[in-house]
């Protein structure tokens, strides 16, 4: 028995023509003739009579034409996700091969089962223990040990300003077994920051802005050397993101000490080789022993059903819902590929449509799709992964759980998430991806004008670009970039502007030529006699006013609405005069005279080229008291 169709309008041709009538005094009161004879009503039958045919056309819509008008926009409504977390594992001595696919769990507070995920990939937990880390930048040297314990706060790796030459040292209180891929997890400070850009469902190609050596302490007659660190990955894209790096083990690390700290570790170190950070790093965390683990479970060798050599055989999965892409369904030995429908597939095509959230396998008719043999269990899964959805999002701490274990040594460790599971989503609603469809229908994916590629340039994924402007030239445009930065004055890295470049040609008009480049940043200095009330303290005053130049010439956050200084335009000194007067405790401006770059200017205004973005230099304030603030009993100070 098929479903029944809804029925979306229930309107007939009668009423159609009723309702049309009883406008008619509204809209044309000098109609009065409403009988059929008349030509005015022979054209609203006639109307309603195609309006009725479009009635019974939208009500012939059923769910398999909006999922087919989707697949044309390429969109289709999403699978069940599942959540992500880090967890780490604990051992007092020796070290541990914790394989891939390794199941550890949490307990569900509401039904009391396990909710359960499994490691993404091998994992050596050792019994090495991170004992000190320094932060070495160029005018100091600071121990950030107990930092890294500490949640939510966070240490500069190589200094506020990250140049070159700042270093990071990793102390640890004994070598490593030689030769074995070991890694650790690196969390960096974000959360002050602008998100990062996204453009659609496109993946980030992210260049790296710096350029880091990884070196480790070796024992030398006349001392400790530094050698080069064999490397095998690196997620964070030289610490521009969160992620883990892995190194091949040194098999003859020895100890020294980092001046000025005396005491003797088995050192790593990271050294800037060449600098380019706009956001210089901040780690919040490094953790050893830390994996990536993903909620659900692997099944491996499921046989499901055994082909008939029939039209349209359908099989169920034993477990569900599955988690998208996981599965590999084989006949015979041989590995069939799923697709979403078969409109596509021709006769002799090993296709197969499934149902992720039912576990439903559906094979071809033999004009669309190829049939499955028949054969006795010659259908099998060899391997897929089931759960997901949005009860994975458990908190920190929740997981505290190994599950089945036989190795001994397994059993010696412990597992904890310190932060919690995220990105658990439940499958996507017809409804909900006809919404998301609307919505990416407006997202700008050709650049067209000038505010398309502004759009676009921010958006460029895994990028944090606070501005851009866009100045077109003939047959090219020039497109300025300010990164999300700390700094004061925000340059892009070569590698930065690559990565907005390279995405920008993805969606530029064939004919133009795209130009990326960082902003002709101008330096502003303010030197300016200031008089100020009585009652209040100079040095408060000139601090505030200090703070107030610093921010209205900030590229990021000054001008006069607070959202950067405009690209190109001037410094007048009249508002340079109303910004200090609007400043507490300020009586008047006796004098004021701007700098540029380093040079005193005369005149009342400081032109910026159309690429151009001021910056704050150092201002210089003389601040003047009331005279009855200077005067004593019998005569001045």
């Amino acid at each position: 028995m098929s479903l029944p169709i809804p029925n979306l309008d229930d309107k007939t041709f009668e009423d159609l023509v009723e309702e049309a009538k009883r406008w008619i005094p509204i809209y044309a009161p000098e109609w009065t003739d409403h009988n059929v004879h008349d030509p005015g009503i022979t054209f609203i039958e006639l109307f309603a009579w195609l309006a009725e045919m479009q009635l019974y056309r939208l009500n012939s819509i059923t769910e398999k034409n909006k999922l087919k008008f989707l697949k044309l926009l390429g969109v289709k409504p999403k699978p069940a996700t599942a959540a992500k977390a880090d967890v780490t594992f604990t051992l007092n001595t020796n070290s541990v091969l914790v394989p891939a696919r390794t199941k550890v769990a949490a307990t569900d507070t509401e039904t009391g089962e396990n909710i359960i995920f499994e490691t993404d990939r091998d994992i050596r937990v050792v019994s090495v223990k991170l004992a000190r880390i320094i932060s070495q930048g160029m005018a100091e040297i600071r121990d950030c040990t107990e930092a890294n314990l500490l949640d939510g706060h966070f240490y500069h790796a190589f200094g506020e300003r990250a140049e070159e030459g700042g270093t990071l040292y990793l102390g640890f209180d004994q070598p490593f077994h030689g030769n074995e891929e070991l890694d650790f997890m690196v969390y960096l400070y974000e959360s002050d920051l602008i998100e990062r850009g996204k453009h659609g469902d496109e993946e980030p190609e992210i260049i790296p802005s710096a350029e880091l050596r990884w070196e480790y302490s070796r024992s030398e007659s006349n001392g400790c050397e530094w050698v080069v660190l064999e490397m095998v990955r690196d997620e964070t894209l030289a610490l521009l993101c969160s992620g883990t790096i892995s190194f091949r083990t040194p098999e003859d690390m020895a100890k020294c000490t980092v001046p000025p700290f005396d005491d003797e570790r088995y050192w790593i170190r990271c050294k800037v080789v060449k600098p380019g950070y706009e956001i210089p790093p901040r780690i919040d965390a490094i953790r050893l022993n830390t994996v990536r683990v993903e909620q659900g479970e692997t099944v491996e060798t499921e046989f499901i059903g055994s082909g008939t050599g029939l039209p349209n055989q359908t099989f169920f999965l034993q477990h569900k819902p599955i988690l998208a892409g996981s599965q590999e369904i084989t006949i015979n030995n041989v590995l069939w590929t799923e697709v979403d429908d078969f409109d596509a597939s021709g006769p002799e095509d090993p296709h197969y449509v499934i149902d992720y959230d039912s576990g439903e396998i559906l094979f071809g008719d033999g004009v669309h799709g190829l049939i499955p043999p028949e054969g006795e269990a010659n259908i099998k899964a060899s391997l897929y992964r089931f759960g997901g959805g949005e009860r994975g999002n458990i908190k920190a701490e929740a997981i505290n759980m190994i599950l089945d274990i036989d190795d001994e040594e397994l059993k010696k460790l412990t597992v904890a998430n310190a932060s919690p599971a995220h990105g658990g989503t439940e499958e996507e609603k017809l409804e909900e991806a006809i919404i998301r469809a609307r919505k990416d229908l407006q997202e700008r994916y050709r650049a067209v004008t000038s505010e398309d590629y502004e759009y676009v340039a921010k958006a460029t994924p895994g990028l944090r670009v606070k501005r851009a402007k866009a100045i077109p030239e003939e047959g090219s445009v020039t497109v300025v970039v300010v990164p999300e930065s700390t700094l004061d004055k925000p340059v892009p890295s070569d590698g930065f502007l690559m990565t907005v470049c390279l995405h920008l040609d993805k969606h530029r008009l064939i004919t133009t030529v795209i130009h990326v480049k960082a902003p002709d940043y101008v330096k502003v200095s303010v030197n300016a006699e200031v008089k100020i009330r009585g009652g209040y303290e100079s040095d408060k005053v000139r601090h505030r006013l200090e703070n107030a130049l610093k921010t209205f010439l900030h590229p990021l956050k000054g001008g006069s609405e607070g959202g950067g200084w405009p690209f190109g335009r001037s410094v007048y000194k009249s508002e340079l005069y109303e910004l200090i007067d609007d400043v507490e405790g300020v009586d008047c401006v006796q004098k004021l005279n701007m700098m540029k770059e380093e040079y005193s200017y005369d005149g009342e205004e400081i032109n910026i080229p159309d690429s151009g973005l001021v910056y704050s230099g150092k201002h210089s304030i003389r601040i003047i008291v009331p005279e009855e603030e200077c005067r004593v009993e019998g005569g001045f100070l």
